[in-house]
Formats: C-alpha cells, sequence, structure tokens
C-alpha cells in the first residue's frame, strides 16, 4: 500500500465528503493545509468486525444536529428508496465495493463496503441516511451544527478545518478526522446535505468509516460518490 504521509492528493480527497473536495464545490482550503501537516501513519491489525462498523451517536460539549432538532420539536422520519414525495438519490457504487446487502443498517438509505484485501481484518464502509424533517426548521441551522458530531467523537483530531461543500447541487457541510474507537485510530468523514423538497426538508448525511492505514481505498470511493451523485427532487 502507498504511504498515507506522502499522498497529498489521498489527504486532499477524504475530506471531500468531509472524505471528495476534488470533485465539490468548497469555500475552504483546509484539504490543502491537511494535506501538509497530516501525520504519519502505521499499519494496524485488528480481529474481523461486522461488515459495517456502527456510526457513532456520542453526547459531548459540542452541540449537534441531533440536539437542535429535539430542542426545535422538529420530527425526523427516516427516508427509503421510493418513498412518496421524497427526493429521488441516485448515489454510485465505487469500482472495487459493492452493496452492503443483509449488513446494511437499520434505517440507512445506502451502504457500500470495500472487498479489497485491505479489507480483511477491517471494511471500510460508506453509510447515507436520508431524513425528512417536519416542523420549524432552520436550514442553515442544519448546516452550522454538522460539525458538532464528530467533534464530540473520543480523541477526535480534525484534519482540517471543514468546509461549505455542494452535492449534485445542494448546499452542504463537509468534515473529516481521526478518533479512537477501542484502542484503534479511526478514519471518518462526514458530509451533511440538505434538500428542500416538495413537501418539506429533507437531509442527507453521508459517512465514511476505515482505519487510518485504509485512506488509499476510501478517498476514491468519496470521490466517485461526490461527482457522480445525482439528486432529483
Amino acid at each position: 500500500m502507498k504511504s498515507v504521509a506522502a499522498s497529498g492528493l489521498v489527504i486532499a480527497a477524504i475530506l471531500s465528503i468531509g472524505l471528495g473536495g476534488c470533485g465539490s464545490s468548497s469555500k475552504s482550503d483546509s484539504a490543502s493545509s491537511a494535506s501538509s501537516t497530516a501525520p504519519a501513519t502505521t499499519t494496524t491489525t485488528v480481529e474481523p468486525q461486522a461488515k459495517v462498523a456502527p456510526r457513532p451517536n456520542i453526547e459531548g460539549p459540542n452541540p449537534t444536529i441531533a440536539g437542535y432538532l429535539k430542542q426545535s420539536g422538529v420530527t425526523q422520519t427516516p427516508v427509503h428508496r421510493g418513498d412518496p414525495g421524497a427526493p429521488v438519490i441516485d448515489l454510485p457504487t465505487p469500482d472495487g465495493w459493492v452493496d452492503a446487502g443483509p449488513d446494511t443498517p437499520k434505517g440507512a438509505y445506502y451502504a457500500v463496503i470495500y472487498t479489497g484485501p485491505e479489507a480483511h481484518n477491517y471494511t471500510p464502509s460508506i453509510v447515507a441516511v436520508v431524513s425528512k424533517l417536519t416542523g420549524d426548521v432552520d436550514q442553515q441551522k442544519i448546516l452550522d451544527l454538522a460539525p458538532g458530531e464528530l467533534k464530540n467523537l473520543p480523541q477526535f483530531a480534525p484534519m482540517g478545518d471543514g468546509s461549505s461543500t455542494t452535492l449534485s447541487g445542494f448546499p452542504g457541510y463537509q468534515s473529516g478526522g481521526t478518533w479512537v474507537d477501542n484502542g484503534l485510530t479511526k478514519m471518518i468523514a462526514q458530509k451533511t446535505v440538505v434538500i428542500p423538497g416538495s413537501d418539506g426538508l429533507y437531509m442527507l448525511q453521508l459517512s465514511a468509516d476505515c482505519l487510518e492505514d485504509q485512506l488509499d481505498v476510501a478517498a476514491p470511493a468519496t470521490i466517485t460518490i461526490d461527482d457522480q451523485t445525482k439528486i432529483t427532487t
């Protein structure tokens, strides 16, 4: 595997889904900053795990979207493909990845997993969750609070500043970094997108999960998703 520390392109790419700035419209130069300051990494051997690692939802000092929705009395309803009235979100399957099938998390709109040899002990995954937000919700507030969830993770270390972005023309926010989960240093990246629909506001959250030394396989997949996703309302 190529050295992650030596690959500035990979580090820049990882910040685009929070992991595909190369294909998104970003208002920050955080990716280039991260590429010059990212520490060297080492290969980690871990025990086999579930194909899709659980997405953390940890309470902490940083305000989050979930907290705002609860305080504002906004109802968050999971959306699945084909739901009447919901936006149609066409997410690609990157080369070397497959649909997670029965390993798709409950309530997820989409999930893919990497199938290459690097996934022998730990499987990189990308998950999309779509929600309909019913109530008095501030679209900009959603984006402003988007980084809070990652900032509350144990030992979270951001890879540069997060940034405003778009996905298929819809506004979003992206951020990414490393955190420690049961002794493992993981990379997590998240892109939150707000989609005004015919019957209300929808929120798409894409999250990519991998070990720190698996960036070389995760980053190209996030670029594909960033470039090829199509959202139709």
